[in-house]
This record gives C-alpha cells, sequence and structure tokens, in this order.
C-alpha cells in the first residue's frame, strides 16, 4: 500500500528555503548598507521579483516601487535632472511648430528645428536684457510711491475702513518705511537678489555651484532639445514599441486623451497667457497709466493658472489707481483695458487656442503647481501639470470603468 503524501508537505520545504533565502537577503543588504541607497534597493526588489513575472500582484509592487523611487530620485537629484526635463517639456511644446515648418519641401527637420530655437533664444535673450532690469526699475518706482502715499495719510483719519482691521496701525507701520532706503536696498542688492531667486525657484547650488548650473540650463537644455525635436517621432515610436500587444489598443487611448489634454493647457494656456499679458501692457502703456510693463508681465506669467494672472495683476492696478492724483480717471483706464484684454481673451483666444475647457479646474491646476514646487523645486512647477493631468485621467477611466460595470451587473441580473 503506498503512502499518501499529506497535502502541503511540499510547501513546508519550499517556505523554509524562501525563508532561508530571504534572511539572507536581509543579512547581505544589512551588511552593504553603508553602500546601499533607495534606486539600488528597486533594482535588488526588481531582480528578486523576477522570478514571480505574470503572478498576481507582481505589477502592482513593481509599480509602486517603481513610482516611490521615482519620487525619491526627484528629491534627491531634482537640481541635475530639471534641464533634462525642462528640455523635454519645450520639445513637447515644439514638436507640433517643428512637424509643421518642415513640411515644406526646402526645409528639413534639422533647419526648421534650429530657426524656432534660434527665434526662441532670442527672444529671451532680449527679454533677460530689456525686460529683468526693467521690472526691477519699476518694482522699486512702485514700493517708492505707494509709501509716498502712505507718509502723506493721517493715520487717525484713514481714507479706507477695512473691517477687522486696525488702519491706524497699519498706516503707522507702513509710514515708519522710508521709500528711499527700499530702493537704495533694490540697487545695492539686486544681483543677490535675483541670484536667490535663480536659487530659490530653480533649485540650483544645492550640489553644484550656480555658474554650473547656470551654464546646464543655458547651454545643456537647448542641445537637449534639439536633439529630442530630432528624434522625438523616433522616440514615441519606440516607446510605443515597448507595449504588450494585448495592452497597446487601451495604451494608445489613453496616451491619445493625454496627448490632447496636456497639449492644450501647455500649448493653448500658455499662448493664451502670453498673448493676453501683451495685451495688457500695450493697452496700459497706450492709455498711459504706470508700470504698464510689470503689470502685463505679471498677466502673462501668472496666466498659465486661469483666473490667477488677472486677479494678481488687477489688485496692485487698482491700488496704483487709487494712489494716483486722478483716481476716478485711473480706474476708468484700469476697467477699459482690463475689460478689454478679458473678452479678447474669453471671446477670442480660448475658443481659437485652447478650443474648449482643458478639463482642469483651475483649483486643480494651483494645487499641483503648488504642491510641485514645494516638494521638488523648479522641476515639480515642470511636472506638476502633467501628473495632474495623468491623475485626472486616471480617475475618469476608473469611474467609468466602475459606472460600466455596475451597468453590465443591473443589466445582467434583469436578464436572468
Amino acid at each position: 500500500m503506498s503512502r499518501v503524501e499529506q497535502p502541503g508537505s511540499g510547501w513546508g520545504w519550499q517556505g523554509a528555503q524562501a525563508a532561508v533565502a530571504v534572511l539572507a537577503a536581509g543579512f547581505l543588504l544589512y551588511a552593504l548598507r553603508e553602500l546601499l541607497n533607495p534606486f539600488l534597493l528597486y533594482l535588488a526588489l526588481v531582480a528578486l521579483l523576477m522570478p514571480f513575472r505574470g503572478r498576481r500582484g507582481h505589477t502592482a509592487l513593481v509599480s509602486v516601487a517603481t513610482l516611490l523611487t521615482a519620487l525619491w530620485v526627484l528629491d534627491a537629484a531634482g537640481s541635475l535632472l530639471a534641464p533634462f526635463v525642462l528640455a523635454f517639456v519645450l520639445a513637447y511644446i515644439l514638436d507640433p511648430v517643428v512637424d509643421r515648418v518642415a513640411v515644406h519641401p526646402r526645409i528639413g527637420r534639422t533647419a526648421a528645428i534650429l530657426a524656432i530655437l534660434a527665434v526662441a533664444g532670442g527672444g529671451l535673450a532680449a527679454i533677460l536684457a530689456v525686460g529683468v532690469p526693467e521690472a526691477v526699475r519699476q518694482s522699486g518706482a512702485l514700493v517708492g510711491e505707494v509709501a509716498e502715499w502712505v507718509r502723506e495719510v493721517d493715520p487717525s483719519d484713514p481714507p479706507i475702513d477695512l473691517p477687522l482691521l486696525d488702519e491706524e496701525a497699519l498706516l503707522a507701520t507702513l509710514n515708519s518705511v522710508d521709500a528711499g532706503t527700499v530702493n537704495a536696498f533694490l540697487e545695492r542688492r539686486g544681483a543677490e537678489i535675483a541670484r536667490g531667486a535663480w536659487d530659490a525657484v530653480l533649485g540650483i547650488g544645492r550640489s553644484f555651484g550656480f555658474l554650473f548650473s547656470l551654464l546646464g540650463y543655458l547651454v545643456l537644455t537647448p542641445v537637449l532639445t534639439f536633439y529630442l525635436l530630432r528624434d522625438f517621432d523616433r522616440i514615441t515610436a519606440a516607446i510605443d514599441g515597448l507595449i504588450p500587444d494585448r495592452l497597446r489598443p487601451t495604451a494608445r487611448g489613453f496616451a491619445g486623451e493625454y496627448d490632447r489634454l496636456l497639449s492644450r493647457y501647455l500649448r493653448g494656456q500658455v499662448a493664451t497667457s502670453v498673448i493676453t499679458g501683451l495685451i495688457t501692457g500695450v493697452g496700459l502703456y497706450l492709455v498711459g497709466f504706470p508700470y504698464a510693463f510689470i503689470l502685463g508681465t505679471t498677466v502673462a506669467i501668472l496666466g498659465v493658472v486661469p483666473y490667477l494672472g488677472l486677479v494678481a495683476s488687477l489688485a496692485p492696478a487698482v491700488v496704483i489707481a487709487l494712489t494716483s492724483g486722478e483716481v476716478g480717471v485711473s480706474l476708468a483706464k484700469v476697467a477699459v483695458v482690463y475689460g478689454v484684454a478679458q473678452a479678447i481673451e474669453s471671446g477670442v483666444l480660448s475658443p481659437r487656442i485652447v478650443g474648449g475647457s482643458v478639463g482642469l479646474h483651475p483649483v486643480w491646476i494651483l494645487l499641483a503647481l503648488s504642491l510641485g514646487g514645494f516638494f521638488f523645486g523648479f522641476v515639480g512647477l515642470l511636472i506638476g501639470v502633467p501628473v495632474a493631468v495623468g491623475c485626472k485621467l486616471l480617475a475618469v477611466r476608473f469611474l467609468e470603468r466602475r459606472g460600466s460595470g455596475g451597468v453590465d451587473a443591473q443589466a445582467g441580473a434583469a436578464s436572468a
């Protein structure tokens, strides 16, 4: 009579082997703890999970580990990766322009890329050479003018009664500010302020010197953008080839919808904000309103978040109008210029350039930019909106699948 093997006896031996292997791996990692970092641990985890490919839970575990490792890389090497990320964003934005220019039979793709980058580089150089000094000058003059206006106001008789605020104490504090001292400080510390702004916004100076990091943006980013634009179609085709055949239709559908949403925001909203800022600045200049350049620049920069540029620029414009000698005329100028600019933006620019709603609420965009910039600096600002678009699209797909599943279940129950 043959002996019947007890169920699970083989699993007990395999479990003991697995436990010994896990302990050995644990001791090895502990011995190498000074040499390890999250990226090496990620590679070790992927290698250890290779025998379990195709089993349930393997893809989810590797995906979570990949996401966590990517977050660590962004936090640890964000300043190093910033030129690469910026180059990819620029290539993504400029690729349709290059495709349209390169259609001409006498213009190849390389020549089209060089021409577009030359125009963009010349415009950026002009902004840095002319715009930045003018913005600093107008900012200093604005601070001095507001301080002078506050000094002329009698603290015991404030012109505006604000609720929950002690106007007399506030005006007394503002009166203690010397406009000449502020302007002298801005002129004396201008270079240091500009360098500090670079450090804060771009996150440079973390592991490299200021000059090296600045050269990385000025030299490395254009070169990377050129090569990415030249091989953009090949890169997308290579990524498409890496997707398994059974997942390719779903991945292509998701990528197409993602590209539609993201391109509408990046290309449409950025172009719209720049044009609206230009209209606002030129309009204020033509009607003789002071500080037109800095107000228009505020609209252009902050306009990438819908309505933010309008609010952030309109508030100082109203303050300037209230501190001017002719309050009524100045307020009328502000109302006319901003009203015309916003009418053109909402009635002409957004429908033609953006092509309707991008499906992203302004609060969602602002939250993505704020969290991205807070945690990952300049790289976070670059990837904040793309990540927000991806999260929004994934949520919509998930809810649609849940809804379709519920409808199918109800239909099956009804047919039964």
